[in-house]
């Protein structure tokens, strides 16, 4: 069918000939015949990572040599040496185009010669091979002098540190692109940034060839009028295996829960097990001592912490009616743990999740919730503690009206501010119609006033993770939900919570949406061991980066993911045609030959 409609394209083609001269009829985008060729590896680690793949693309109809440039690490944050002795290799052809003979698994160190057949006959030969080449790149992803986080600008390549006052010298923190360096170090040398004119630093890539240079001084970028910049979005880091020696090295399964202080990540594991890590690379960097502080409280499951809006720590133990829960607070990755609170449980099982807005040294507020399958079939509340003066209040039980019942199940609940009658947004799984909806509370009368209803795939994910803030004057509420259930869709979202309005419909069709991750199923699990999840919505201490991070811990499998957003406003810049812009004629099929 389609070479009748191609034949008769050409008919037509031919009789608006007689109307118009020759020179309208020449193709505008000539025919390569091989456009491209691209190897993986064929033993080993990563035969499987579709993320390994290598291309050398055509530039001309006349290319004989194609060099697939293969990294020199792999994966690139790594220092695991590659071979291309042993590679998968494959070719993108025209429509009627092959190679002879067949393509499959070559040593690249070696010329391999094809002869490259088209449709009107003709042949010519090509020569395919590999190098290994070091990386080229050579950016300062993060920069940060005591408490003053750096703002990296890759367009303008300056950095600036936002200060309203001369900067105390110091030691400065970086992270560059892999395997790169830095000259001079400001890590082991002291530099002033108060200089108008800036600090001048050049990163070299692993190459030893590239180089980019960078200002650093201080200084104040300018944001855009409200909320993130459109097309900011950046992935962090991405990690399957978290808990494997050569990550994180974490060994708990009870209750995966995180929290941000100054330039960390934290992570614990529901027990005693409570990890820090570089909040932009994911990379390890230490251990918090917690001095025999225990969240599981005996037999009960795991606890969870939270960070406030001013980089403190705040921890909950998990206790079922009856038992006392305590609550701790930490200042920083070096101090230990100190208890603030211990309360009778009088509620439900409670410490799946714990959530503050505020500052837990002046005014906040803390919301405790239930922790999977131990609470009543017809629980709909959660805990509320109110700080004042830094001084934690007693904790009260909260019902939520017409906002269906928790069933047994997970759920989170937190606060836009600190005003307990503004908006809270909750989410839970559970059997009922409004399990994995996503609902925004009235916080006057604890009555939600709109529901975003899960998605068409999204019934057998355990949707209950939320967490929310303003960032550059905007209301944003993510969600996430965790790997719980067998084949369950895990996907993060995140929501404009600028209109109330906006908030109807499914996830994937809400006027609210702003940004949703690929679903990722890890097919069968086993039910009966522990899973937990949670997101993680917080901003830099400048408020010029927005920082998405969610996590999952389930049987034998666990991952983290962040991805980051900015305000900054961009220069303006000229409108310029894409390379083919414009250019007509019909793109042909293109096939894959191995």
């Amino acid at each position: 069918m389609k070479n009748n409609i191609k034949l008769l394209a050409s008919a037509l083609l031919l009789t608006l000939a007689g109307c118009h001269s020759p020179e309208e009829l020449t193709p505008s985008v000539e025919s390569l015949g091989l456009n491209s060729v691209s190897a993986q590896f064929a033993t080993g680690d990563y035969k499987n990572d579709a993320l390994a793949t290598f291309t050398a693309s055509a530039t001309s109809a006349d290319q004989e040599r194609f060099v697939i440039e293969i990294p020199y690490y792999y994966p690139e944050s790594s220092e695991n040496l590659v071979e291309m002795t042993q590679m998968r290799v494959s070719a993108n052809l025209d429509d009627n185009c092959f190679l002879t003979p067949k393509l499959g698994t070559l040593d690249l160190t070696q010329e391999h010669w094809f002869t490259l057949t088209r449709g009107d006959g003709s042949k010519r030969q090509i020569c395919i091979t590999g190098v290994i080449k070091k990386s080229n790149k050579c950016n300062i992803e993060a920069f940060s002098v005591g408490d003053l986080s750096g703002v990296v600008d890759q367009t303008t390549r300056e950095i600036s540190l936002i200060s309203a006052t001369d900067i105390e010298p110091a030691l400065a923190e970086y992270t560059l692109s892999y395997h790169a360096t830095i000259s001079p170090d400001p890590a082991v040398e002291m530099l002033d940034y108060n200089d108008p004119n800036g600090v001048q630093l050049t990163v070299t890539a692993f190459d030893g060839e590239t180089t980019k240079t960078y200002t650093v001084k201080k200084n104040v970028p300018e944001k855009i009028a409200l909320g993130i910049r459109d097309g900011s979005q950046k992935n962090l880091f991405f990690k399957e295996g978290f808990m494997d020696d050569n990550y994180w090295g974490m060994t708990g399964k009870l209750n995966y829960t995180m929290g941000v202080m100054g330039n960390y990540l934290l992570i614990c594991s529901g027990a005693d097990e409570l990890v820090y890590v570089n909040k932009l690379t994911g990379q390890k960097v230490g251990n918090v001592d917690m001095n025999g502080v225990n969240l599981q409280n005996g037999t009960n499951g795991g606890g969870a912490i939270c960070s406030d809006d001013a980089g403190h720590l705040v921890m909950c133990t998990n206790a079922t009616v009856g038992l006392n829960m305590h609550f701790y607070t930490l200042d920083s990755v070096e101090s230990t743990p100190q208890e603030v609170l211990t309360w009778k449980n009088t509620a439900a099982r409670m410490g799946q999740h714990i959530s503050v807005r505020g500052d837990i040294t002046d005014k906040a507020v803390v919301t405790i919730n239930s922790w999977a399958w131990a609470s009543p079939a017809t629980w709909h509340s959660f805990i509320r503690i109110l700080v004042e003066g830094g001084v934690w209040g007693e904790p009260e039980v909260v019902p939520i009206t017409d906002g269906g019942a928790w069933n047994g199940s997970n759920s989170d609940v937190e606060y836009l501010t600190t005003d307990i009658t503004g908006t809270y947004f909750k989410i839970y799984y559970a059997g009922t119609g409004l399990g994995n909806a996503l609902q925004w509370v009235d916080g006057t009368t604890n009555t939600p006033v709109a529901t975003i209803q899960q998605g068409q795939w999204d019934a057998n994910t355990n949707f209950s993770n939320v967490s929310c803030l303003y960032f550059n004057g905007n209301p944003y509420v993510a969600i996430y939900g965790g790997a719980h259930f067998s084949y369950s869709n895990t996907r993060a979202l995140l929501f404009n919570a600028a209109n109330r309005g906006d908030f109807t419909g499914t996830y994937d069709e809400s006027p609210a949406i702003y940004y949703g991750s690929t679903g990722k199923s890890f097919g069968s699990v086993t039910e009966t061991l522990a899973a937990s999840s949670d997101v993680l919505l917080t901003q830099s201490p400048d408020g010029y980066f927005l920082y998405l991070y969610w996590i999952t811990n389930r049987d034998n499998f666990s991952f983290v993911r962040a991805e980051q957003f900015d305000c900054i406003k961009q220069p303006d810049k000229p409108a310029t045609p894409e390379p083919g812009e414009g250019e007509g004629g019909e793109e042909g099929e293109e096939g894959e030959e191995e």
